[in-house]
């Protein structure tokens, strides 16, 4: 009998029961192996043969339509501690099926949105976002509209970003405006990409004294000319310690590293401030 047979009927004689999968939500944007539902709540299982999934796949499968909706990965090999958190903070659900028996699951049930938001605006204060970078790139809109959508999508106490139009501005003016509300920004989101610019310079060295270092995001692309031309910048992050960069090759790449680094600060916060996301 194959594994997903094997986990399907450990599921059906605990009580869930098998739905087609035709009954997988149309927005959807993966084909789970099986679903099943139990108490209200509907499980799109994806079996996997390794421990192996792309973190494109995984942000996709986080994409769900409905709080009743449950995506599940069934792993046949065993995760790092680390992985195992990644997709778990996410509210993905994981369990393993080794020598023949489902093991470890870990299901992740949100609370309803309003008791969330509630949690979240009475223990949370709004947050600022300062967001980085030459104003005709394509990155900065695109960053834009994917923390809109992180914050719709997770509850998140965000303000509309700051994004400074540089062309509206003599260049001393330019600098202490940069200045001014940066001062007013808790978190900043620094892109850097091919070509340099003195004014992402600027507001760099800025935000490495105006913002806690780890509400700094900054992602790099992973070019030989970026890495040429922000030489000196990316040096001196290095030499900091208290700062992390990620690379990547394109909007999509960028995606998804944006939401696994907001969503790990997010969760660090929530954690700190005892805020419930899930179902105990």
């Amino acid at each position: 009998m194959a594994a997903s047979d094997l986990i399907k009927d450990y599921f059906t004689s605990s009580g869930y029961k098998e739905l087609p999968v035709s009954k997988s939500p149309k927005t959807l944007l993966w084909q789970p192996d099986f679903i099943l539902s139990k108490n209200g709540y509907i499980y799109l299982v994806l079996v996997k043969s390794n421990n192996s999934i792309p973190p494109a796949f995984l942000d996709r499968i986080n994409k769900i339509p409905s709080r009743n909706i449950i995506p599940l990965i069934i792993f046949a090999q065993k995760l790092s501690i680390t992985n195992e958190n990644i997709i778990t903070s996410a509210g993905i659900s994981i369990g393993y099926f080794i020598r023949g028996k489902v093991l470890n699951l870990k299901i992740k049930k949100k609370l309803p949105k309003q008791e969330i938001q509630k949690e979240i605006k009475k223990k949370l204060e709004v947050i600022d976002i300062f967001i980085s970078s030459k104003q005709d790139i394509a990155e900065r809109e695109f960053i834009l509209d994917r923390l809109e959508v992180l914050r719709k999508t997770n509850s998140f106490p965000f303000n509309p970003p700051h994004l400074i139009e540089y062309d509206r501005f003599v260049l001393n003016k330019l600098y202490e405006h940069i200045k001014q509300v940066m001062r007013n920004c808790e978190w900043i989101v620094i892109i850097l990409e091919d070509n340099f610019s003195k004014v992402v310079r600027y507001e760099i060295k800025q935000a490495v004294k105006l913002i806690r270092h780890e509400n700094i995001f900054m992602f790099v692309k992973s070019s030989s000319s970026c890495q040429t031309k922000w030489k000196t910048d990316l040096n001196n992050i290095k030499e900091l310690k208290t700062i992390k960069y990620l690379p990547y090759t394109d909007t999509k790449d960028l995606e998804v590293s944006l939401a696994r680094a907001i969503n790990k600060r997010m969760t660090e916060i929530q954690k700190k401030k005892k805020i419930q996301i899930f179902i105990q």
